[in-house]
């Protein structure tokens, strides 16, 4: 009885239906989240949200039982199913009690989005992957900011105080001219009290943070998107090979 009712799970959680299911009902609950933003809408008709909310919580838990069922303890072994798993058990806080700031924690279920569709979850695992690589371009990034901040603190702090005064206004500011923020007042500001040198300064700052910076993060991105490409291409050719040696 138990061996057949997993091999009917595993028909139903591994077809292309099921999973193109979850999908529509995670995209339909995310719209139904959105809508409830609107106060006067979501007060008129409260029962049928609360209605709609139970029905989407019922088949989200629903979906987790029926993969445990199907994949036993090896649900617990791949971090997407870990992920479904609490987002699903975080939705279920408010019904336990009264308290309505755990409502907001319904948004959660939205981001299941990121493991139900394979292509957010190629994006997300390349992202994990590149957090490695984009440590180093973040640090160096700060180093960056530090050394050019205390150098603007030498050269502008007397003249540009509120902008350059002391390391911590000067960091403040330099953040700003790395996102492009107010850049044409700042250097404007700085200009006007010293030489038009300034602005080269400034500019070569931005040109080496802004864009070249940002140029390396995107290349360990891209490196991490490959990486993660070429392991599901060499897992496809395991499989591939599984079943011709099964034959």
């Amino acid at each position: 009885m138990l061996a057949a009712t997993k091999a009917w799970t595993q028909r139903i959680t591994e077809h292309h239906a099921f999973e193109k299911l979850v999908i529509a009902v995670i995209l339909v609950n995310s719209l139904v989240l959105g809508l409830e933003t609107y106060r006067p809408l979501y007060e008129e008709h409260k029962t049928l949200f609360l209605l709609v909310d139970i029905g989407f919580l019922t088949f989200f838990v629903f979906e987790i039982i029926l993969r445990l069922v199907a994949q036993g303890w090896r649900f617990f072994k791949h971090g997407w199913n870990w992920f479904d798993f609490l987002i699903v058990l975080v939705s279920l806080l408010p019904i336990l009690g009264n308290l309505s700031a755990l409502r907001a924690l319904r948004v959660l279920r939205a981001l299941r989005l990121l493991s139900a569709i394979p292509e957010f979850r190629d994006i997300t695992e390349s992202l994990v992957r590149a957090a490695k690589g984009a440590g180093a371009v973040f640090g160096i990034l700060g180093l960056l900011i530090y050394v050019f901040s205390v150098l603007s603190s030498k050269l502008y702090g007397m003249s540009n105080p509120e902008l350059f005064g002391n390391l911590q206004i000067s960091i403040l500011t330099h953040i700003q001219l790395m996102v492009f923020d107010s850049w044409g007042n700042i250097v404007n500001s700085v200009v006007a009290t010293n030489s038009f040198l300034s602005f080269w300064y400034f500019l070569g700052f931005s040109v080496i943070v802004g864009f070249v910076l940002i140029s390396m993060l995107i290349g360990v991105i891209v490196e991490a998107k490959q990486t993660v490409n070429n392991e599901q291409l060499m897992d496809e050719l395991k499989e591939l090979r599984k079943q011709i040696d099964s034959k």
